[in-house]
């Protein structure tokens, strides 16, 4: 019994004895995987989830792995052997932080390019002298967009090759014509428009496209913060005029990035409108519908004429001629003939 005692005793002895030898070794000194709070996915912030930094199998900018997405992990790895940073070497999470910090900095400059307008919708008046309506032809030309639209290079909807700008311009260009015979100053602008250009009113033109051809129907929006307080006046008046004028479909909702059109954007462009104009957007119809084309493809003057009575009936814009028609209703426009 006793040797069994001795030898228990000798074997716990060794045992404590190999721990000790154990913690003294080199392989205790390996550094281990981080704590939760040193963590480089902590330095992950809701602006890099945001930029599309950390989706899927994130990475800084060393390419170190974060975590999975598929596997829903977000634990760190444990560093390799070799991978101890050097004094040379800048820290990962430190880079990180730079590159947020330049972005919010940016972001900053643009969205707080100018403060809000000090007028008033009580207080805003039109522009003076003749009546000036800008119709903007969209997608023309976008290829010319500067630096801080260059989102706009590419974008626009086609069908077998008819490019939506085409479609656009077409329909812009009927409509100036018959404002131009009404006595109207009438200017046709691309897709980028100059910067803080004013008018009494501004159109953007365009249409819609989906991989559905039964798709179809027209909308219109107007900016999500109107300074003049009357673009929704006229969206409501060219919602019942073009439906009149083409016997399209209207559809009754708008998208976001309609109500945030980027020329509506004073504060964050410099190419966008004077706050004093009123905007709003059209989209005419959807290009990849039959029903549709046969309006803003083929007959396009029916189009403009939608947007030509609209534009009549517009306090703002309205020439004196309607105001004081006894019927109080604007006379139709007679179309000269047409070449095309």
């Amino acid at each position: 019994m006793r040797a069994l005692v001795y030898a228990g005793s000798t074997v716990v002895a060794l045992g404590f004895g190999l721990a000790a030898i154990g913690a003294n070794s080199p392989a205790a000194e390996r550094p281990q995987a981080l704590a939760p709070t040193e963590s480089p996915i902590d330095s992950v912030s809701e602006d890099m989830v945001a930029a599309g930094m950390a989706t899927g199998t994130t990475s800084n900018e060393s390419g170190i792995a974060l975590g999975s997405a598929e596997t829903g992990s977000s634990a760190p790895r444990a560093l390799p052997e070799t991978s101890a940073p050097s004094d040379e070497t800048p820290s990962v999470t430190r880079a990180d932080e730079e590159d947020r910090e330049a972005r919010r900095r940016r972001w900053r400059e643009r969205r707080n390019r100018f403060p809000a307008p000090s007028f008033t919708p009580d207080e805003w008046r039109p522009p003076e002298g003749p009546i000036r309506i800008a119709l903007q032809a969209g997608h023309w030309k976008a290829h010319e967009a500067p630096d801080e639209l260059d989102g706009l290079r590419y974008g626009g909807t086609q069908w077998e090759g008819l490019m939506e700008w085409e479609v656009n311009l077409a329909v812009a260009e009927r409509t100036g014509e018959m404002l131009e015979r009404l006595g109207y100053e009438v200017e046709i602008l691309p897709a980028v428009v100059p910067p803080d250009y004013h008018a009494h009113l501004f159109i953007a033109i365009h249409a819609d496209g989906a991989v559905d051809p039964a798709a179809r129907g027209y909308r219109v929006a107007a900016p999500s913060r109107d300074y003049t307080g009357r673009a929704q006046q006229m969206v409501d008046l060219l919602r019942d005029t073009y439906g009149e004028a083409t016997g399209l479909r209207r559809l009754p909702d708008v998208t976001r990035r309609m109500r945030n059109y980027y020329a509506f954007n004073v504060r964050r462009y410099e190419h966008s409108l004077d706050p004093r104009t009123v905007a709003l957007i059209l989209e005419t119809g959807f290009l990849t519908s039959p029903t549709d084309r046969r309006v803003i493809v083929e007959d396009p003057d029916r189009a403009a004429r939608g947007i030509v009575d609209a534009i009549r009936a517009f306090p703002v814009t309205a020439l004196a001629a309607d105001v004081d028609a006894p019927t109080g209703s604007p006379s139709p426009v007679t179309d000269p003939p047409s070449d095309r």
